[in-house]
């Protein structure tokens, strides 16, 4: 059994409800500064240092269904409600996309990238500074952390997560519609431009930690902050833009570019027929309190503790950060 499983189910697991929530939010036409609000809120719990302190503590891997509740409770840290059956069918595709993306990685390497995608999409939700610097500080804990495991071991903590996922199995539109996964709720896995090819290399890698290895050698993939992931996992599955090329993603965001009603609508065509648009509707609303006096969680309370601190005091994660070093 592995003692480094539980970051990777963790991290992914709340950037997939990042995502979630930021697409409900947008599909509901929600106010920018309460939008704003909710994904500050929200990361902040998340990366809570008392928190993230128990999760990267070196141990068996922490069952799903105990991952829960903080991820619920991290989920109704702001101006936001969810019903019983809106949590289920959060959890469901939170869980689901996880499992997809552990399954279809291709190496060792791949599953910290696609945690690192996970957490570079936290540092762009957040708009305080202080919020982005706490990301890059977990950001560098995730690469301290895996990369003094060996591929075996890493290889080990994903086997173990996929473990834990392996009783969820739940169909999931995007999924089916971007042909990634069968009725039967099995997994297509596709041929990505990323591949590791780590059994070819396995009786090569497998005994050597991971900072010990070019990363030319063997596959690319940047673990720097701001570096180039190279894998698709761990993106925005539910993004207009999900699987375009980085090139057309930037003319995409563009505003000059976007002002072109005519080239908008034709690129709408071409990603529908790339099968890149999202066309379902999704499975559950959000409501959102007017003030926050009617908040379900005060601010001081993101958890089931009461002493948990506010993620902006970044000493305890520097602190965590030593740890793990």
């Amino acid at each position: 059994m592995s003692m480094h499983a539980t970051p990777i189910l963790y991290l992914n697991m709340g950037g997939e409800m990042l995502y979630i929530l930021r697409q409900r939010l947008k599909a509901q036409k929600i106010d920018v500064d309460k939008t704003v609000q909710v994904l500050n809120d929200v990361t902040a719990a998340l990366l809570n240092a008392t928190v993230l302190s128990s999760v990267f503590k070196e141990s068996l891997v922490t069952a799903v269904a105990s991952l829960r509740p903080t991820l619920e409770c991290a989920a109704l840290s702001s101006i936001m409600r969810l019903d019983a059956g809106s949590m289920d069918k959060l959890f469901d595709l939170m869980t689901m996309i996880v499992k997809y993306q552990l399954t279809a990685v291709t190496g060792p390497r791949e599953v910290i990238l696609l945690t690192l995608n996970h957490t570079d999409a936290m540092r762009d939700m957040v708009s305080e500074p202080s919020g982005q610097e706490c990301v890059a500080l977990v950001h560098q804990m995730v690469v301290d952390f895996y990369s003094n495991l060996t591929y075996n071991e890493i290889w080990r903590a994903r086997n173990d997560c996929l473990k834990e996922l392996e009783p969820y199995s739940v169909r999931i539109s995007i999924l089916l519609r971007l042909g990634l996964q069968n009725e039967d709720t099995s997994f297509n896995l596709t041929t990505q431009k990323y591949n590791e090819k780590y059994e070819e290399h396995k009786h090569m890698l497998d005994n050597k930690k991971m900072k010990d290895i070019d990363p030319n050698e063997n596959c690319s993939g940047s673990f720097q902050l701001y570096g180039d992931r190279g894998t698709l996992l761990g993106k925005n599955i539910y993004s207009s833009t999900y699987g375009i090329s980085e090139k057309l993603a930037s003319s995409l965001h563009n505003s000059n570019f976007l002002k072109d009603c005519g080239t908008k609508a034709e690129l709408g065509m071409l990603t529908t027929q790339l099968g890149t648009e999202e066309t379902y509707d999704r499975p559950f609303t959000l409501n959102l309190l007017p003030n926050e006096e009617e908040t379900l969680y005060n601010k001081n309370e993101y958890f089931c503790e009461n002493e948990q601190e506010k993620v902006t005091h970044n000493m305890g994660l520097l602190d965590l950060l030593d740890e793990i070093k």
